[in-house]
């Protein structure tokens, strides 16, 4: 999955593969912090997708600084 700007410019990725191994995982599993529950969603792939378009918001912030 990827983040683009109109020009093409990918300003952030995630592998596929590797974002259905995370959210098949228990969320007792996870032993990052990367994926917490604080956003009120109980779904793990819910709450990972709304964390990497988020990140990946912050990513394309300075490209649209002008």
């Amino acid at each position: 999955m990827m983040i683009c700007l109109p020009n093409g410019t990918v300003v952030h990725h995630i592998n596929a593969n590797y974002f259905l191994d995370i959210t098949s995982m228990k969320p007792e599993d996870v032993e990052s912090s990367m994926f917490s529950f604080s956003d009120g969603l109980e779904d793990m792939s819910t709450s990972t997708y709304l964390k990497f378009l988020k990140e990946g918001l912050e990513k394309a912030r300075p490209y649209m600084e002008l």
